[in-house]
């Protein structure tokens, strides 16, 4: 990138941030963001629009392949000579050093903002050059706009010499919470330090929109293809949440089921749609509602659960079963 387009980078990353900042100075508790090197949070997180790219396996990437564990967006090109792979190698680095003090490791999400030329085998050989853990994604020019116009990533081709041509592009580095939504933006210029300062300060203050607790998934019993599952589900957000649907890849069908007794008759139906309300936990128990997990597809006792509010995964668990002492 020449230093014209360097230079259009920065001033963009720190338009971008600077926006948000005047907003979060005003709505982020002082202390946290006194903190901070050079993140600045978002007053309130961002819910990303849906949207579909695919990765450098060929494979979907949709706003729920960013659920479930924090995500470092960075927006630029494969042939980018110096922007591009400067801050995907301090964000590597950043890692690195993450990893050495035992913090957990965001994911680091390479976005090309030029799928004409960055094809999924093209992204798999850049991005492997960083390191493992690396999403390599792009697309159609409508669904990358989709996600950049939300983020207010800016990109755009620029004939260079012939046929030849450059994309500029926003040099931030954006932070996606484990719901998936926009929650922190580092600008350019980046530095490694900033990074390890910053990212466990951001992970450690974050609330999940639904928590899982006190979890237990009992084995079948023998001559038995079910197994029973318990657990409290809190809201932390102010809207309810409505689960319509669970998948795990050990049971071949997981519902949720209420168990009532009504003048000495035990009963037992299935729910259609487990609604959680605002700032509120509900808990599934022996004897009212609870999991059913029938038909075990897989040996082994660990478990998958993934709870899905329509299409939008709200929720995955990793547990294990247990086994009944004889």
């Amino acid at each position: 990138m020449s230093p014209r387009l360097l230079g259009i980078a920065i001033v963009l990353g720190v338009a971008l941030a600077a926006g948000i900042f005047m907003a979060a100075r005003f709505s982020t508790p002082t202390q946290l963001q006194a903190e901070l090197h050079t993140a600045f949070l978002l007053p309130a997180a961002m819910e990303l629009p849906e949207f579909s790219l695919v990765d450098q396996r060929g494979d979907p990437v949709t706003r729920n392949t960013l659920r479930g564990r924090w995500n470092l967006l960075f927006f630029g090109f494969t042939n980018c000579p110096d922007i591009c792979p400067a801050t995907l190698q301090i964000l590597a680095a950043a890692r690195t050093e993450l990893a050495a003090i035992g913090q957990p490791l965001p994911r680091i999400v390479f976005v090309s903002v030029d799928p004409e030329r960055d094809t999924p085998q093209q992204l798999g050989k850049y991005v492997d050059y960083f390191g493992a853990d690396i999403l390599g994604v792009s697309g159609k020019i409508a669904e990358l706009q989709k996600l950049t116009s939300t983020l207010g990533i800016f990109f755009a081709k620029r004939p260079v010499d012939g046929d030849t041509y450059a994309v500029d592009h926003s040099a931030a580095v954006i932070v996606v919470n484990p719901d998936a939504n926009f929650h922190a933006l580092f600008s350019a210029p980046h530095n490694t330090a900033n990074y390890v300062n910053d990212l466990p300060i951001i992970m450690a203050h974050y609330e999940p929109r639904l928590v899982a607790t006190d979890v237990v998934i009992s084995a079948p019993l023998p001559g038995t293809h079910s197994s029973a599952g318990f657990l409290s589900l809190a809201n932390n957000s102010a809207t309810e949440i409505r689960i319509s649907s669970i998948v795990s890849p050990q049971f071949e069908t997981v519902e949720i089921h209420e168990s009532t007794l009504e003048d000495g008759v035990a009963r037992m139906r299935r729910i259609s749609e487990l609604v959680i309300p605002a700032h509120a936990t509900v808990t599934l128990q022996s004897g009212g509602l609870h999991l059913m997990l029938m038909r075990p597809t897989l040996a082994g006792d660990a478990v998958s659960l993934q709870f899905f509010a329509g299409e939008t995964l709200a929720l995955n668990i990793d547990t294990s079963i247990v086994r009944r002492v004889k």
